[in-house]
């Protein structure tokens, strides 16, 4: 969903993690390297909207992983959604700023295959906490906070 012409926008990003590496892709408006996600649209919970944005950007179906400790707890009321690791505040220009859910995920395939049009072509990388330093070390594409999530998601997800 584009912008809503709020000053503030919520959105959820997710940091996925398969056999020891995490996928990171090149923002194509950006040029910085994020985890694929997007904005929470109208109608959607975050787990939802967390699903939809990975599908849509790298065509990858993913199981969401709370916290350390989380356990999902449904009760005939209320339907445990799963919590979100990170939750940050960024400005994107002068009038509009993004709030995050930062979510962590895994996924038992590596294909990527963006179903959206405007996803396809975009850069997609899996990498290691190895590799994501090196990253971090020569890249300046690569931002202090995404290293942070990605190697958190890595250490939550290790083998």
């Amino acid at each position: 969903m584009a912008h809503l012409n709020y000053y503030l926008d919520l959105c959820a990003d997710a940091y996925i993690v398969n056999s020891n590496a995490v996928l990171l892709h090149l923002h194509k408006k950006y040029g910085i390297w994020v985890s694929p996600g997007g904005h929470i649209d109208a109608g959607e919970d975050v787990n939802e909207a967390v699903l939809r944005e990975v599908w849509e950007e790298v065509g990858l179906k993913v199981e969401l992983v709370g916290p350390a400790g989380w356990k999902k707890s449904d009760t005939n009321e209320y339907l445990d959604l799963v919590p979100p690791v990170f939750i940050n505040r960024h400005s994107i220009n002068d009038t509009h700023e993004h709030s995050s859910l930062i979510f962590v995920a895994k996924s038992e395939v590596r294909d990527i295959n963006p179903q959206a049009e405007e996803d396809k072509g975009v850069e997609c990388r899996w990498v290691t906490q190895e590799e994501l330093d090196e990253l971090q070390r020569t890249d300046p594409r690569l931002r202090p906070e995404v290293y942070r999530y990605a190697s958190v998601a890595l250490q939550m997800l290790s083998n």
